[in-house]
């Protein structure tokens, strides 16, 4: 579980939805702080572990907000970090590090992601798996993020699935052979009675990143 609140760089390119920026990609730009990255590189160079599982408090794979049209990005997260997620993806990579997957939270709804070695470069590879968790009760029954979020899922063809009307959680479990991520979700949060259900599932096979829908 890594701090990305209390130790990140100011986000070159400002805050929240803005234009990306060649400032974003100074090596001294860091959304973990010195220290973090050092003891995370560390010990992914070094795990022994069948799933080396990170959790991160914002999203790590890219959401383009515009597509063609320009190159807005919403930099309280690591799309305002480029250079910073660059040297995560190297260091997985580089290490060989065994099935890695990023269980994100703070994002108000689901996505399911495809992680590449560099997404400047959408012909690298798929280097991990990233699954977002909606809200639990954020915002209540009220407004969602689906009418926002969901017009720039066509400029990311690296997000296999997206969800903004429902809230909920997920719920991951972890076998030898696969890892298996159900998104649990209630059709209200004002009543306590309120049914739950599955509304996808996906899973990760051990040695191939990438999540697939079951």
């Amino acid at each position: 579980m890594v701090d990305g609140r209390q130790y990140r760089s100011v986000p070159p390119c400002g805050w929240g939805e803005a234009d990306a920026c060649e400032q974003a990609y100074d090596p001294s730009v860091t959304m973990l702080g010195v220290e973090q990255e050092r003891w995370l590189y560390d010990g992914l160079a070094s795990s022994p572990a069948r799933w080396n599982i990170l959790g991160s408090n914002v999203m790590l794979a890219r959401l383009d907000h515009d597509g063609a049209a320009g190159d807005r990005l919403w930099h309280d997260a690591w799309d305002g970090f480029p250079a910073a997620r660059n040297r995560l993806t190297d260091a997985w990579a580089q290490h060989d590090v065994s099935n890695p997957v990023v269980v994100t939270g703070d994002w108000h709804s689901t996505f399911v992601s495809d992680i590449l070695r560099d997404f400047d470069d959408p012909s690298t590879p798929i280097v991990a798996t990233e699954i977002v968790g909606t809200s639990v009760s954020s915002n209540g029954d009220g407004e969602v993020y689906g009418p926002y979020y969901g017009p720039m899922i066509r400029f990311n063809p690296h997000i296999r699935f997206f969800d903004g009307d429902r809230r909920g959680y997920v719920r991951c479990g972890v076998r030898h052979s696969q890892m298996r991520a159900d998104l649990q979700v209630v059709s209200t949060v004002s009543r306590p009675d309120a049914p739950e259900s599955t509304f996808a599932s996906f899973v990760i096979e051990n040695g191939r990143p990438g999540a697939q829908r079951v």
